[in-house]
């Protein structure tokens, strides 16, 4: 694959992102079993992290998917592999169907606040029966007069234990 001038600044400043806000403080993160991902992620959506193929218009890059191969190749240098998953959480978990089919009062509560790291998002897939095979999911949305409410149970919400908002599936 052939890389732009655009994609090594973007890659510069993924790795200056690591090494300076990740990275010195993963050993105790790990202890801890936590992270600040609310002191964290705005440093990441400032550094243009979240959001690299969405559009502009909801706050996204626009950018071309070789820009999310440099942030994947760039995160593999992640100290905790913790860390790196929350953050693949929101940009390729709780996101992209936001981004997708949001309605734009969507967009603009949810997936803007997320692309500029100010909300953590979280997904919510996993049922007793089913794991995480969406194919077997059985949680519905169920439409109650002019509410919507939801019939089912999750066990296991990925960044659910620091998400300000989440995408149940």
């Amino acid at each position: 694959m052939i890389f732009t001038d655009e994609h090594e600044q973007f890659r510069a400043t993924v790795r200056e992102v690591i090494d300076r806000h990740i990275n010195p403080f993963a050993d105790d993160w790990e202890a801890a079993g936590m992270f600040p991902a609310h002191e964290l992620f705005p440093k990441l959506g400032a550094a243009g992290i979240f959001g690299l193929e969405y559009d502009p218009a909801d706050g996204g890059q626009g950018a071309d998917h070789s820009f999310t191969v440099v942030y994947g190749e760039e995160f593999g240098r992640c100290a905790t592999g913790g860390v790196a998953m929350a953050v693949s959480v929101q940009t390729d978990m709780a996101t992209p169907s936001l981004a997708r089919f949001g309605s734009p009062e969507l967009k603009e509560r949810f997936l803007r606040p997320a692309i500029a790291g100010t909300a953590v998002a979280a997904i919510a897939v996993t049922e007793p029966d089913a794991g995480s095979d969406v194919a077997g999911l059985r949680t519905r949305a169920v439409r109650d007069g002019d509410e919507w409410g939801v019939d089912g149970q999750k066990v296991w919400c990925s960044n659910g234990r620091v998400a300000d908002r989440g995408i149940l599936m």
